[in-house]
């Protein structure tokens, strides 16, 4: 509630007010520049189909913080379309490791010794390195791993063999949309800004 009051108070300043990478709704910014996070999910859902098949095993789907809006729709769009066409397939979800190594990694080892059915992983958040690092402890292996964004840790455990595909969406177009949208609202080029979903990149150990 504060930060949609103070985006109120901003556009009543006459300062233009976007989102950017998660949207707000309700805070009436003038558009949100990012992926569209419920389709992404539903993008990683449609691959951990694809790739697990027949083949038994429930999915981890780990989270930093569910109130982080880009990870609740993602989560959202994940587990509709799981449900949708896998519905005897069971979710395990964790939440509120931050994102950080060490938490997710005590999150990921309790999950695993509650559900020796695990075989899956679709990671919404980040941690990517400390739930890796959780499965070799407990000599359990994953038929599939999704994640997002490509940084630094993601790129060295896809070009491993570690994570089977990872969910991108390019940061500089966004920027570089967020600015056109700013200077369409203080009139400097022509157009009104709008909101720009940006395309969901299936990246792969080969592209």
């Amino acid at each position: 509630p504060e930060i949609i009051t103070a985006c109120w108070r901003l556009i009543e300043a006459g300062i233009p007010v976007l989102t950017l990478v998660t949207d707000l709704p309700g805070s009436q910014r003038l558009a949100y520049v990012g992926m569209d996070n419920r389709a992404a999910g539903a993008t990683a859902a449609y691959l951990m189909g694809q790739w697990l098949g027949d083949r038994p095993g429930d999915v981890l789907v780990t989270l930093s913080r569910g109130f982080f809006r880009g990870e609740e729709e993602r989560e959202t769009g994940f587990q509709g379309a799981m449900r949708s066409r896998h519905p005897d397939r069971a979710m395990i979800e964790i939440d509120n490791s931050d994102g950080l190594d060490e938490t997710m990694r005590g999150l990921v080892l309790g999950a695993l010794d509650r559900n020796p059915n695990i075989s899956a992983v679709y990671s919404i958040g980040g941690g990517n390195m400390a739930i890796i690092e959780a499965f070799a402890a407990r000599q359990r292996t994953y038929l599939v791993f999704i994640a997002h964004d490509l940084d630094h840790d993601n790129m060295h455990l896809l070009r491993a063999g570690r994570i089977s595909a990872v969910l991108h969406h390019d940061l500089r177009q966004d920027m570089r949309q967020a600015c056109y949208v700013i200077m369409q609202a203080h009139k400097a080029i022509l157009g009104a800004g709008s909101s720009w979903p940006s395309n969901i990149h299936i990246i792969t150990p080969y592209n």
